[in-house]
């Protein structure tokens, strides 16, 4: 019997080890793949990450358990390789079914902390459950060839480790940034129905061959779910931070980060800004007219960098941006051009000013989103760094999204509440004239106990070398003077600061504000008929996989 069950585990212990790397490693990669799908709806929060985590791990957990049970009921390595097609097939399909379940968790459960939970677990946790049968049923199988129980487990759950830890690196360090999302998933699919064939006889390897070529022909048909692509995409990369993408719309060219526009510039006059809330970076030197030293912090398409070197000759511009890929867009695409004047540093903000001791005159924070805000840089600490950082005269102007008064408003008066315990002085400038609208909303703050009233600063806007605030002051509904309520909201420090919680994300519908109703139409239609046509046919080869499987496999 001995000698039996060595020869046994000379013919199938590798592949025992085969199919525990591969499910350890596409466990991890596709949670990271995953992310890629909910941040741009949910924000990179964490009540996102958080979500992935928890059911991944109660996934596998539940996995664990139910593989064991199975395990001892006339176990065989075709039927876990069977799973592991089940896993696969399923894995293919969630880009097909991603944006429809994604949408339903936002109908079911209108956004809060616990959408993504639903979302996720909706999306992942089919797949955990299943990935996680593999380890005992491994090691049954294992244990039955070699009869050292110990010796096994502890082999194949260091394989299964190795694995989770090549997956992970796998996906941030080469996938991510040079793959789209969609076949990303495509690919970790294709990888489990792969390497279940290794136990699987010639009809699953024919059924695997339909899948192949369901998914070769439509690569880049599919949209990457979330986030839609309309006007002209010229230009789109999975960064280390987000999803970029580059599109064009008549004398328009805009840079969406996560779905969400960040930067646009007109093709006719590329110093011109487009975005009207860029306008009220200027509030800075109105503030402080003697200014020569300029940061940026966020970089986006350089709007602003751009439009204050061609406006202030006299003035040196720095700029911070985190994200590599931005700054190259902004070369390639948005005509950003070497300047002595210009200095650009790719770095965290944050880190960057802590070990850079340089002082600005102005100092002008653009790198919040709807969805996601950077909560290391709304702190208090932060803040005192930033302190640190001004000139005498020096201002800070703070671009905020979110409302004065309302349900969107809490975010905005606890970052309110925290600067005026930080700074002598906070004004603030609706960039809308309701003040319970979602909108950008300016706060200059400053080491000066400034104190301006609209009409001086009206004046002062009228004899800039620029005009672009002169109609906006001349609006009592752009210079807040009502009493911001901050009893109610926290002082953010960076041992606590509950900015998920105080986050209201918008659903909003990346790109629709700037295109063409009948064109969004059109390309949403060709997309859809030509998802559904896929999604039917692997919807078909899976029923026929399933039938075998249960026929001939599930015995």
């Amino acid at each position: 019997m001995t000698s039996s069950y060595s020869k046994l585990s000379q013919d199938t212990l590798w592949k025992l080890k085969v199919l525990t790397f591969a499910s350890g490693t596409i466990v991890m990669a596709l949670e990271i793949a995953t992310s890629r799908i909910l941040t741009p709806v949910f924000g990179s929060t964490i009540y996102t990450w958080g979500s992935l985590i928890g059911v991944i791990l109660s996934g596998l957990s539940l996995g664990y358990y139910l593989g064991g049970r199975i395990a001892d009921d006339h176990p065989s390595f075709e039927k876990i390789c069977g799973i592991v097609f089940c896993v696969g097939l399923f894995v293919v399909g969630i880009p097909f079914f991603a944006s429809s379940v994604v949408d339903f968790s936002l109908a079911i459960m209108p956004v809060s902390q616990f959408t993504p939970l639903l979302a996720t677990f909706l999306l992942l946790m089919l797949p955990s459950v299943l990935l996680g049968f593999v380890s005992p049923y491994v090691i049954k199988l294992g244990t039955k060839s070699l009869e050292k129980v110990g010796n096994i487990s502890g082999n194949l759950y260091s394989i299964a480790t190795v694995g989770s830890i090549f997956g992970t690196f796998l996906t941030v360090f080469v996938l991510i940034p040079n793959v789209t999302v969609n076949q990303i998933i495509f690919g970790l699919g294709i990888a489990l129905i792969g390497s279940s064939l290794i136990g699987l006889k010639i009809s699953p390897k024919v059924i695997a061959l339909g899948v192949l070529i369901i998914l070769i022909v439509p690569w880049t048909s599919l949209s990457s779910n979330t986030i839609s692509h309309n006007g002209t995409l010229i230009y789109e990369k999975e960064t280390m931070f987000s999803h970029l993408d580059v599109v064009e719309f008549g004398d328009n060219r805009s840079l969406y980060l996560d779905g969400l526009r960040h930067s646009s510039m007109n093709l006719l006059d590329p110093l011109d800004l487009v975005i009207d809330y860029t306008e009220y970076f200027h509030l800075g030197m109105i503030f402080n007219p003697t200014a020569k030293d300029i940061l940026f912090v966020g970089g986006g398409g350089f709007s602003g960098p751009k439009n204050f070197l061609a406006l202030y000759p006299d003035t040196k511009i720095d700029v911070i941006e985190i994200d590599p890929d931005v700054i190259d867009v902004a070369k390639t695409y948005f005509n950003l051009e070497s300047n002595p004047r210009l200095q650009v540093f790719n770095d965290d903000a944050r880190k960057h000013l802590s070990m850079f001791d340089k002082k600005y005159d102005v100092i002008i924070l653009d790198a919040y989103a709807t969805n996601y805000v950077p909560y290391h840089l709304i702190t208090h600490e932060f803040y005192q760094l930033l302190e640190k950082r001004l000139e005498t005269n020096g201002v800070i102007v703070s671009n905020l999204l979110g409302s004065i008064e309302g349900n969107n408003s809490p975010l905005v008066r606890s970052i309110y509440k925290t600067l005026q315990e930080t700074f002598p002085v906070a004004y603030v400038f609706p960039t809308e004239e309701k003040p319970t609208n979602l909108q950008n909303i300016m706060v200059v703050s400053s080491n000066q106990p400034y104190e301006f009233d609209r009409l001086l600063l009206l004046e002062k806007s009228k004899n800039s070398p620029v005009d672009y605030l002169s109609d906006e002051l001349s609006k009592q509904q752009h210079f807040y003077t009502g009493i911001i309520e901050t009893s109610d909201v926290p002082f953010l420090t960076d041992q606590f600061n509950p900015s998920e919680v105080l986050l209201n994300p918008v659903t909003k519908k990346p790109f629709i504000q700037d295109f063409q109703e009948n064109e969004i139409e059109e390309k949403q239609h060709l997309e859809y008929s030509m998802n559904l046509i896929l999604g039917f046919a692997l919807i078909a080869v899976s029923a026929i996989w399933l039938y075998y499987f249960k026929k001939r496999i599930w015995i």
